[in-house]
């Protein structure tokens, strides 16, 4: 089952966090993509359907990225097993950001314009 170990890189990098020979800069990182994943507070405003989300798509997996580069050559071992680099292949890439694209085009188009912006209606006055 080699895309078993595919699926583990996500865990193996949050369990960095809570090893000593990993650097602040690498966990700090890590938690600020975790933060921002789950924070209200965005680039662009999740209002807007399907651009909203794409800041997530990008900004989280980018700190992830950016994490898993800090790290000693020895843990970056640990968190993607050789067999998972070699599995992985350009054109699986592009099916992925194909079905990306996909996605937020389905969203962009279902999305209703109905917004929670909208004033609440007020009872008439006598």
């Amino acid at each position: 089952m080699k895309n078993a170990s595919v699926w583990m890189i996500i865990p193996n990098l949050l369990r960095t966090l809570l090893r000593k020979d990993v650097a602040l800069k690498s966990k700090l990182l890590l938690l600020a993509g975790l933060i921002y994943l789950v924070s209200p507070v965005d680039l662009l405003p999740d209002i807007l359907v399907g651009l909203g989300w794409l800041d997530d798509l990008v900004i989280v997996p980018l700190l992830g990225w950016l994490s898993y580069r800090s790290l000693p050559d020895t843990v970056q071992r640990e968190v993607v097993p050789e067999d998972a680099e070699k599995s992985t292949t350009s054109r699986r890439l592009f099916i992925y950001l194909a079905i990306l694209v996909l996605v937020v085009i389905v969203i962009a188009i279902t999305g209703g314009t109905d917004s929670a912006f909208e004033p609440a209606a007020t009872p008439a006055s006598d």
